[in-house]
């Protein structure tokens, strides 16, 4: 193999699929149970010398030949400038973000995974209307004894048919369960992503931040008081650029999976990410990107039914 004799600075180790760079870590076990780094002896074994000719890639979970991850910077420069430029910057922009967070084994191998153009979102009235009734549920978790006031509001401004079954449930409760209060108090962080994407909030919190004080209380300035006309605001709402907002869906997606892969290999958490609002987050923008052909009208159901699998 003519690309061992070169110096090793002449060349970058590089997945030929994902673009994945070797991190020194020990990610590759040989049939005879050794774990090693499969770099550091061109990829065979040193306790039973078998010399694998595949290896396999951690970021994009899929095997190549060995000899193809010893790239020049010939070899580098075409696979740059090949293929969407526009693409390959968003996929260069995203796993900048994941590695930020910790996340440094997981790319992007599907390019037109990151065009956000072939997606359907829902309308900004509809998602001012699921902004405000999730702010709404979020509040009446911890004032539960303004619960008939607000649905008779909801009512009169014409939002009912939006409120999914759940939150109806809640709505209506002699003494909501615990479960139910702790799922609709995450409602508030469902609110503000989607006043970030409709900007009322202008920065959204990092996922590892401690408290998103300061952010809410932007948001709280920005929108109708509770009890108060929400006509012309939903009729007026704009959504920032979709490019933005679908940047932050394949960020939150991402790191959905990311916390899926650790239960599923027992393996320990190494960010400092808040899963919970990565979740909701998550699960708010799957909602707002979901467009079900032949509905007349975005009603609560659909909240109650979006996909969190990834």
């Amino acid at each position: 193999m003519l690309f061992w004799k070169n110096k090793k600075e002449d060349f970058v180790i590089q997945c030929s699929t994902c673009e994945w760079n070797p991190d020194g870590g020990i990610h590759w076990a040989c049939t005879c149970g050794h774990m090693w780094n499969t770099f550091e002896t061109k990829a065979k074994c040193p306790k039973c010398n078998m010399q694998w000719t595949d290896t396999w890639c951690p970021a994009c979970g899929k095997p190549t030949p060995h000899k193809d991850w010893y790239k020049t910077k010939e070899d580098l420069e075409r696979i740059e400038n090949s293929g969407d430029r526009a693409l390959r910057a968003k996929k260069k922009k995203l796993e900048s973000s994941l590695i930020g967070y910790g996340i440094k084994n997981y790319r992007v191998t599907h390019l037109p995974y990151l065009d956000h153009t072939k997606e359907k979102f829902h309308s900004s009235y509809d998602a001012g209307c699921r902004m405000i009734i999730l702010y709404t549920c979020g509040y009446l978790v911890h004032n539960l004894e303004e619960r008939w006031r607000l649905t008779e509001w909801l009512n009169n401004e014409n939002l009912w048919n939006k409120v999914s079954p759940k939150e109806k449930d809640f709505l209506s409760a002699t003494l909501p369960d615990k479960n139910t209060l702790m799922e609709l108090s995450w409602g508030s962080e469902g609110a503000l992503v989607l006043g970030w994407c409709l900007n009322k909030v202008s920065i959204l919190p990092p996922l590892d931040i401690k408290n998103n004080d300061d952010a809410f209380a932007e948001f709280q300035s920005n929108v109708p008081e509770f009890g108060g006309p929400l006509f012309p605001f939903l009729n007026e709402l704009k959504f920032r650029s979709f490019e933005e907002i679908y940047h932050e869906t394949l960020l939150n997606e991402i790191v959905t999976s990311y916390f899926r892969d650790l239960l599923f290999n027992k393996q320990n958490d190494v960010t400092k990410i808040n899963r919970s609002i990565s979740y909701e987050r998550h699960k708010t923008l799957n909602w707002l990107r979901t467009f079900y052909e032949g509905e007349n009208e975005v009603t609560g159901d659909l909240w109650d039914d979006v996909d969190t699998s990834t």
